[in-house]
């Protein structure tokens, strides 16, 4: 508040957020004035006199407001520059090279990832205490694994697929089946930077441009399309004219073949993938 000899003026949070918000907001009130001399004047005087206040209340508006929208643009290019600027500051996403490595998180005991991949695993045993040989023994082992996009940008990072608890009673068979694990997705950590499957590529943007030092699945096969069609022009046919199959859909069809009946003489064999 600031006061005057007239009147008291009040400024509610008056401030201003570089490229975001610009705030202000006043108020006048007049306590113990005199107005003795203007009494003395007449209404129609008083009247003319209060239009012309008014009148320059208006101007003094329009000048705020036409700062305002200077502010405007002034912010809308502060912006832009923050963007820009929050793209180049993304900083590189921190991978085990496509190799297993132990890790101090109580969640998880191992894990590999690489610039768009990122598995982790666990096996936790649960014990019981016996008590006639005093001793903790082991009842049942969990085993708890998870596939996710490790993406560099935080709060983003998809579950791609996992399992939570799986309970074994037998620690060789937990083994087993986390091997199987490691082993199904072991065509993601083939490269330091795979292609990105379309429906992820979101993870990878800032602002609407992919981060440098990636690519999108679909988008590199279009180019080659369009560079074979041009040297192609008859139609002859090229083999990157074959369709792509994306990472995520060579493991769906993997899945589907899991699940095709087999002999009777292939049976044992088939009953270890599945367990797998």
């Amino acid at each position: 508040m600031e006061e005057n000899r007239d009147y008291h003026a009040y400024r509610y949070g008056d401030h201003l957020t570089p490229g975001s918000e610009l705030k202000i907001e006043h108020s006048v009130v007049c306590e113990n004035v005199d107005i003795s001399t203007l009494i003395t004047m007449g209404t129609d005087s008083l009247e003319a006199m209060r239009q012309g206040s008014i009148d320059g209340e208006q101007k003094a508006y329009e000048i705020v407001v036409a700062a305002a929208k200077q502010w405007e643009q002034q912010a809308a290019a502060t912006q832009t520059i923050n963007r820009a600027l929050e793209y180049l500051r993304t900083p590189e996403i921190e991978h085990t090279g496509n190799q297993w490595k132990d890790t101090d998180n109580w969640r998880a005991d191992q894990k590999i990832s690489n610039r768009v991949y990122q598995m982790t695993c666990s096996i936790w045993e649960d014990t019981k205490y016996d008590r006639e040989t005093k001793q903790s023994v082991p009842i049942a082992w969990y085993v708890t694994w998870e596939v996710r996009i490790h993406s560099p940008k935080q709060g983003y990072g998809a579950k791609i697929a996992g399992q939570n608890q799986k309970r074994y009673t037998d620690k060789n068979a937990a083994i087993k089946y986390l091997d199987g694990r490691k082993k199904a997705y072991s065509h993601l950590f083939t490269e330091i930077s795979p292609p990105i499957p379309k429906e992820y590529e979101h993870h990878f943007m800032v602002h609407g441009t992919l981060l440098p030092g990636y690519t999108v699945e679909g988008l590199e096969q279009a180019k080659t399309e369009h560079a074979a069609a041009e040297v192609s022009e008859g139609g002859i046919f090229t083999p990157e004219n074959q369709e792509k199959p994306s990472v995520l859909g060579k493991l769906s069809v993997a899945k589907t073949q899991e699940k095709t009946p087999t002999t009777p003489g292939t049976a044992m064999k088939k009953k270890e993938d599945i367990q797998l």
